[in-house]
């Protein structure tokens, strides 16, 4: 942990970056920390078909919660206005409470139908409460966003520790009280819903006095960022469909237990991960805005700089987690030790995911949130059409190496055409 630090001390000779970057990384430590010492109990609770279940919802739930708020929470740290910023906050809000309720009469009208659809039964009624937690996410995300706009850092790290510590022990709670139909799903509620009161209470009291629900307000944010409910909310669903719903694609080509293995296998690669991809993207976002307005020239350098040190993080990382994986799983029950193989069939899509997670934020900073939807929809047809003839020639491993494969060659063209776009401009 100290190793990775001492990388991202050295990221940008910025003090203040340096200075974000580590409040954030040492929160997601916390983070990380307690989802892990969660994990080898929760494994021993749960099956690992209920485990695909709750990874099904999950997925659903990434993928809605991103177009619940027509995109318009991710302006918030792009508006220079504090105000318009606030104004954004509150249509956000309001947009998701509205597309909550729609999506709660529907689940109503169409649950059954829905559930043979995605080919399971075991989510059963525990489906209707995807509505709340898409409303509670809303909450906690935009809410984070105006506190990454006014670098209140240390305000996201505690809010995300307090979800992590009420998602894990209430996950472990309601398993040990044999409630593991739904247990899982639950927790993470329970954990949104404890998170947005507090982010709520911590919010400035210059907020509250900004904060207004006025039509003209609203309308005049809306139209000034309708680009985002437009391009940015269907490239946000395909990305979300992609990078946090590839379980309903396994349970539609191949199996919920399978699902479940995967699941498993993708959250302890994110563990480690998380600590530096995470807070590094949310300072960068922040940094990045205002260097592309004032020097574009350090604004590509603070681009090459971050990618050259996180290669120093990532490859042994990979290295290290592909290989000992398989018996680390081993601590979760005999049963586990699958997913713990299947790490190194997608060790290759988590790496260039990761190098260009940050700077897949560019589209936005530089107001080309066409290419970002463009490249979403290659990034999901490809997804789909690999699992698909994985499916009918290959087993779930080998479908997942080719679709890794094919997906990487994407993000690969993605960081090219983005830098070329910058270059261009200087």
């Amino acid at each position: 942990m100290l190793f990775i630090l001492n990388i991202f001390k050295r990221i940008i000779p910025t003090s203040d970056f340096n200075r974000h970057v580590t409040t954030l990384i040492v929160g997601q430590l916390f983070v990380h920390l307690i989802s892990f010492a969660a994990l080898p109990i929760i494994t021993r609770i749960y099956s690992v078909e209920q485990i695909g279940s709750y990874s099904l919802f999950m997925a659903i739930f990434m993928v809605l919660s991103i177009v619940s708020t027509g995109r318009y929470d991710s302006a918030i740290v792009v508006e220079p206005d504090e105000k318009k910023s606030i104004a954004l906050w509150s249509l956000s809000l309001l947009i998701s409470f509205l597309f909550s309720l729609i999506l709660f009469v529907l689940l109503l009208i169409f649950k059954e139908n829905l559930l043979l659809f995605l080919k399971t039964q075991q989510l059963g009624i525990y489906i209707l409460l995807l509505p709340l937690a898409i409303f509670l996410a809303s909450i906690n995300r935009a809410t984070q966003f105006y506190f990454n706009k006014i670098e209140a850092y240390r305000k996201i790290t505690q809010a995300d520790i307090i979800k992590s510590g009420v998602n894990s022990s209430g996950g472990v709670v309601l398993g040990l009280l044999k409630f593991l139909s739904g247990g899982l799903i639950v927790a993470n509620i329970l954990s949104l819903l404890i998170s947005a009161f507090y982010l709520f209470f911590q919010l400035p009291k210059r907020f509250w006095n900004a904060i207004s629900f006025s039509v003209v307000a609203l309308k005049e944010v809306a139209i000034s960022y309708k680009d985002y409910l437009s391009y940015y909310s269907i490239s946000g669903v395909l990305s979300a469909l992609v990078s946090n719903g590839t379980p309903i694609f396994i349970i539609f080509f191949f199996t919920e237990k399978t699902a479940g293995y995967y699941f498993m296998a993708e959250k302890v690669v994110s563990i480690p991960l998380g600590l530096v991809v995470a807070a590094i993207s949310r300072v960068f976002y922040q940094k990045a805005t205002l260097l592309y307005h004032e020097n574009k020239n350090e604004f590509l350098q603070l681009i090459f700089t971050i990618q050259k040190r996180m290669l120093f993080v990532l490859i042994p990382l990979l290295i290290v987690l592909s290989l000992a994986a398989p018996y680390f799983f081993e601590l979760f029950g005999d049963d586990w030790r699958k997913a713990g193989e299947m790490i190194k069939y997608f060790a290759v899509l988590v790496f260039f995911n990761n190098l260009v997670s940050p700077v897949g934020s560019i589209s936005n900073i530089i107001n080309r949130l066409d290419i970002l939807l463009y490249f979403n929809i290659v990034l999901a047809v490809c997804r789909l059409g690999t699992f698909y003839i994985g499916s009918l020639f290959f087993s779930f491993e080998y479908a997942l190496l080719l679709s890794a494969f094919v997906l990487s060659l994407c993000y690969i063209g993605l960081d090219f055409y983005l830098k070329k776009l910058i270059r261009d401009c200087l």
